[in-house]
């Protein structure tokens, strides 16, 4: 399995996702496969996508 990386410079992970200092996510997109899974994959990485029948809508978590 490989997995996906993002590019920081927050060495310990805890870069704000909200704010002037927020790290783009827009490399990264969402699948509904139609089913009860949910595919999340890097655009810039082909071989870089997690696939779960486990998630929260982002109205869910807001």
């Amino acid at each position: 399995m490989t997995q996906m990386q993002t590019e920081t410079t927050c060495s310990a992970g805890e870069c704000p996702t909200v704010g002037v200092d927020a790290v783009s996510l827009d490399r990264f997109a969402a699948v509904d496969t139609g089913g009860t899974d949910l595919l999340i994959y890097d655009r810039n990485g082909e071989n870089a996508w997690i696939q779960s029948d486990l998630y929260y809508s982002r109205e869910t978590c807001i």
